[in-house]
């Protein structure tokens, strides 16, 4: 036997109440309590914790039936006994009615039985409680993961085969949609096809035991946002998962990429400088040079010229890419507008390219042009910093005519 187990006994008569406590004498884990009224029974109760009750049907005052009302008011899941001297079947239904756990019928092996059947009732009160306490734990523990999950200002998801099974409110922000609608959905389908591979690759290079990610997703407006996501795995319901947070770093980003663009387009601005300064007046190189610097300074372009005025018009002096693409588009465009204003051009049909000029000034006049075609979403960046690179070139040329004694130091060419 366990125990130790604390036993409340009402029962008025003094025979009975002794015949109990001789069938407890050798069971050392009991502790009795004897009250010969509902009354004292019930103080009792109220001052002390008991494992179990036994109550006697019939009592003086307050009778058998209505102390076990009152228990139930004060304690619904104690284990109560109720214990008659006469065994009727009514008796006993009236009894279970009011919620006994038990009925026992007064007699000797009864009486000797008792110690068995306290510690039965006792413990499966004390099995049942731990479970509803263990339950109350559960609940009360996955409603505060709950509070922490909605309310995160992360994005938190379980992703299984790929697809979401579970979301939370913040992540459907970041979408821009309702996060219901996310259920289902795959998880690479948000992200955007150009940065497949980046993520793939940033995968296959983590070394940390919880890997961190950084990708664009679209959203449902077409939209992008930048995310950074780390992920592992679990059982969700009896399968493998991943359980993900994913947070929004689209400013942070786009002021990394700033960074980078204008860090980029400042040395390309001196790459270009330094191809004049530290050259021999070979003119062609020193434009083969610039235009590399400016194709480096644009990161990257599909087609890259640069042309002069001379006699006959305009003249390629330096080529990035395909001759043809370049001809193409300079038949189709009158020398005046290459050397107007810095533009974008209009391209051609089906053309996934975007065509922009500025002109090489120089002093006042314009003696040629920068022109470049790009898969570019954002033209005037691109046209900004042509224009830039193409009067730095301007000002060299300009420069280069004179002795090279005259020039002016490094650090003392503007930054056109």
């Amino acid at each position: 036997m366990a125990g130790p187990y604390r036993i409340l006994i009402i029962e008025d008569d003094p025979e009975h109440a002794e015949l109990i406590k001789m069938g407890f004498r050798r069971h050392d884990e009991f502790f009795l309590d004897f009250a010969t009224t509902g009354e004292e029974g019930l103080e009792m109760i109220a001052n002390a914790a008991y494992d179990l009750i036994s109550v006697d049907l019939v009592l003086p005052g307050i009778g058998g039936l209505d102390v076990l009302v009152k228990i139930r008011k004060l304690d619904p899941d104690i284990p109560v006994v109720m214990v008659s001297g006469h065994g009727t079947t009514e008796m006993a239904v009236v009894a279970f009615e009011n919620r006994a756990t038990k009925y026992v019928v007064k007699s000797l092996e009864s009486f000797k039985s008792l110690p068995y059947v306290f510690e039965n009732l006792t413990q499966e009160a004390r099995f049942k409680a731990n479970e509803r306490e263990m339950r109350e734990c559960i609940e009360r523990s996955e409603r505060i993961h709950r509070n922490i999950v909605e309310n995160a200002l992360a994005g938190i998801y379980i992703l299984q085969d790929g697809a979401f099974k579970l979301v939370n409110p913040k992540l459907g922000d970041i979408f821009g949609c309702a996060a219901e609608s996310l259920l289902g959905m795959p998880f690479w389908q948000l992200v955007k096809p150009d940065d497949m591979q980046c993520v793939s690759r940033l995968e296959r290079g983590q070394q940390s035991e919880v890997p961190v990610y950084e990708s664009k997703v679209q959203r449902k407006d077409g939209t992008s946002r930048w995310i950074e996501f780390r992920s592992v795995l679990i059982e969700h319901e009896g399968q493998r998962a991943i359980l993900g947070n994913l947070l929004d770093i689209t400013q942070r980003k786009e002021l990394e990429i700033e960074i980078m663009r204008a860090n980029r387009e400042l040395e390309a601005m001196e790459g270009i400088t330094e191809a004049f300064m530290g050259s021999t007046g070979d003119t062609d190189k020193n434009l083969a040079n610039a235009l590399a610097h400016v194709i480096a300074g644009l990161g990257g372009a599909d087609v890259g010229g640069v042309f002069l005025q001379e006699e006959n018009g305009l003249v390629l002096r330096a080529l990035h890419g395909l001759v043809e693409v370049m001809i193409e588009f300079i038949a189709g465009n009158e020398s005046s507008h290459l050397l107007g204003l810095a533009h974008v051009h209009k391209s051609p049909a089906n053309s996934p390219l975007n065509w922009i000029s500025a002109p090489i000034i120089c002093g006042v006049q314009a003696k040629g042009a920068i022109v470049v075609a790009r898969n570019d979403e954002n033209n005037s960046l691109t046209l900004s910093f042509l224009e830039k690179a193409a009067s730095r070139v301007g000002y060299l040329l300009d420069a280069s005519s004179a002795n090279r004694s005259t020039w002016p130091p490094l650090e003392k060419i503007p930054n056109i």
